[in-house]
């Protein structure tokens, strides 16, 4: 039988629906979508609590030394690996008076670039100003863009950080943050977000205590997280056994490819009583299985592009190649098992078939 005839013999049997495509794709959609779906689920998950875990400060390690900390290797840590943002803080003598509270100042921080992206700031931090907690952003009636009105000159506002109540060190919740003079002076504290966590970037942020001598008081430095309520280590989920989810993917796949050529015995014998080859017929069952098993893989597929709206393409893109590689499988599943499936039927069971049909 020539390829083209089994070609249209394929395509026949898809459109009359004699194979049941349909019925197959839904079958093959439900149960690779469980599959991809836990593993979506779970990894989704896990993507969503670190970022979570970040945002709270969990993840921000402050290296406290006062009078003692080289700002500039402070501020070069952002160039590590793993360390998302990094900046020195000091706070003044005296903090910024403003008019609108006359003989009250607001604690203020001189902090080195690239400090602000310690956090998540409303307006542009590119432009000359100050960056003011949003407590303070508040009570003076300010936003990005605008002015501090002090006894000296107007001060202007380059943003707004968000600094929330939810058990990180309260000393910045009612703060100002102006840009510090690139003077060599030390600064009190290093901050450095870390992300995943990298115990040689927390040791180069060791190191940027300065060997000269330290603070008046003698105070002794310290290393700590921002905000420790989430614990002191992230824990995702535990994985799944290497290679189990595409080992279920494939087992599915097989099942399903092989139980569309058996309850298809009758006729498939049928076509071998009048001269069809085994050959023929298992190209023909691969054709139609790749077509039905095509659909059903990109619907199980669909269900992982749902599930990941929302995180940003660096996060959803590995969790979509991982579903399409399980996606993937299924449909090989599909196409082997139902090729493989012909050879189990026997031309001279038909009559078998035919009572039991």
């Amino acid at each position: 039988m020539r390829t083209i005839e089994v070609l249209r013999e394929a395509w026949r049997d898809l459109s009359s629906g004699a194979g049941a495509g349909v019925v197959c794709a839904v079958v093959l959609a439900v149960l690779l979508a469980g599959v991809v779906g836990s593993r979506t689920v779970t990894v989704t998950a896990d993507v969503r609590a670190a970022a979570q875990w970040v945002t709270s400060g969990a993840a921000t390690q402050v290296f406290t030394a006062a009078g003692r900390i080289d700002g500039r290797a402070c501020a070069a840590l952002a160039d590590e690996p793993n360390v998302l943002a990094a900046g020195a803080f000091r706070k003044t003598e005296n903090g910024m008076v403003v008019a609108a509270l006359p003989g009250s100042s607001i604690p203020t921080y001189e902090v080195t670039g690239g400090a602000t992206a310690l956090f998540s700031v409303t307006g542009s931090t590119a432009d000359a100003g100050v960056v003011v907690a949003p407590e303070v952003a508040d009570v003076l009636g300010v936003r990005a863009g605008q002015r501090i009105a002090t006894p000296d000159s107007p001060v202007p506002v380059a943003g707004v950080y968000a600094y929330p109540d939810d058990g990180r060190d309260p000393e910045l919740s009612y703060a100002v943050l102006a840009p510090a003079a690139d003077d060599g002076a030390p600064f009190d504290t290093c901050w450095a977000t870390i992300w995943p966590a990298d115990e040689s970037a927390v040791a180069a942020l060791r190191r940027t205590l300065l060997p000269a001598s330290g603070s008046e008081d003698g105070e002794r430095s310290t290393l700590g997280q921002l905000n420790p309520r989430s614990g002191t280590t992230f824990l995702p989920s535990e994985p799944p056994t290497v290679g189990l989810l595409e080992s279920v993917a494939v087992g599915l796949g097989l099942v399903v490819g092989c139980a569309a050529v058996l309850r298809r015995r009758l006729s498939i014998a049928s076509d071998r009583h009048v001269g069809v080859g085994v050959a023929a017929q298992a190209l023909g069952i691969a054709v139609q299985h790749l077509a039905w098993g095509s659909v059903g893989a990109t619907l199980a597929l669909a269900v992982s592009v749902v599930m990941v709206r929302g995180l940003p393409a660096g996060d959803g893109l590995p969790i979509l190649t991982g579903a399409a590689v399980l996606s993937a499988l299924g449909l090989v599943g599909v196409v082997v098992g139902g090729a493989a499936s012909v050879a189990l039927i026997r031309e001279r069971d038909l009559h078998r078939y035919f009572r039991t049909r």
